[in-house]
């Protein structure tokens, strides 16, 4: 692929990932609103699964033709970006980055949990078919769990999305509604994945003429690449003033990603892993994970713009030692 090619298909992909970032947040707000929750709740089961799509994708892809680096490197990679990426700059453009969300505490744990589960499977070189059965468990455990009590939680003074009141004919609409909003999630989740995948192409076309090597790319371009629709949801949220749903997004999808992605790439094909990604590269997820339990720790539950400098930092050295 020639240069100029490149720079138009990462162009190109970056307008279609903003144009779904903001149909997908209004959707997720929408479809909150009539079912009566958080939109952070819609964020860490809806919109988390969906803007994981183009990571399942590639890893399923990537495992099937063999390349387990990027397969198993994609996940970790978009676990790491997400939260020292993401969370960091959503921190440092929306200060203070609010988790506000009752019961985030066991959301964040179960993050930690699955980043755990991820580190300890990979340590022996090898994502065997019984160990993705467990994280796939793992996940229908947290989905389960997090729908029954979304309304038992209830919605917090500060970021609430009004349900439809009673007695207005709202309640007869509300399958409709809900369907609705459920098929704009999907447009616009179908936007970011296309446009993920028009930038990855280009991004790797730019870093394969650079010269990196595959475990690079695929922690690199590759993951920052399919984690761009979560980039995005959690920028068009900040400025729509639903930070909740940005929040929500990056801890479902760090779940999703190795529950989901890892557990079902290791049932079609025992995942082989680079040397490097176990004695490092996941152990780097383990740690910037830890973000989130410094914000949910707080009293006030927030994320200051100090703390999004940090992350941004963080992440800019660790890519540096990779390139």
């Amino acid at each position: 692929m020639s240069l100029p090619l490149a720079i138009v298909l990462v162009a190109a992909g970056l307008a279609v990932l903003v144009l779904g970032g903001e149909m997908l947040v209004r959707a997720a707000v929408a479809l909150a609103r009539v079912r009566g929750v958080s939109p952070a709740v819609v964020g860490l089961t809806v919109v988390a699964m969906a803007t994981s799509l183009p990571e399942l994708a590639v890893s399923l892809l990537a495992a099937i033709h063999g390349s387990a680096d990027v397969a198993v490197a994609n996940v970790v990679g978009s676990n790491i970006f997400n939260v020292a990426a993401i969370l960091g700059v959503s921190a440092l453009v929306f200060p203070p980055l609010r988790f506000r969300v009752p019961r985030l505490r066991f959301d964040v744990l179960v993050m930690i949990l699955a980043a755990g589960l991820c580190a300890a499977f990979v340590g022996d070189g090898t994502v065997s078919r019984p160990e993705g059965v467990v994280l796939l468990v793992g996940l229908v455990g947290f989905l389960a769990w997090r729908i029954r009590t979304a309304r038992l939680v209830g919605t917090p003074a500060g970021d609430v999305v009004a349900a439809t009141a009673p007695g207005v004919g709202g309640a007869a609409h509300e399958p409709a509604r809900t369907s609705a909003a459920l098929v704009r999630v999907l447009a616009g989740a179908a936007l970011l994945a296309a446009g993920a995948d028009v930038f990855v192409r280009g991004a790797v076309a730019l870093a394969r003429l650079a010269g990196l090597s595959e475990r690079v790319i695929g922690l690199t371009l590759v993951s920052a690449g399919t984690g761009l629709p979560e980039l995005v949801t959690a920028v068009v949220a900040g400025v729509r003033r639903h930070t909740g749903v940005g929040v929500g997004n990056v801890i479902g999808s760090n779940i999703f990603n190795v529950f989901g992605i890892l557990g079902i790439v290791s049932l079609v094909r025992p995942v082989g892993v680079a040397p490097g990604i176990a004695a490092r590269d996941v152990w780097v997820m383990l740690g910037v994970s830890m973000v989130a339990v410094v914000a949910v720790a707080r009293p006030g539950r927030t994320l200051s713009r100090i703390d999004g400098m940090v992350a941004l930092a963080a992440y800019g050295v660790y890519l540096a030692t990779l390139l």
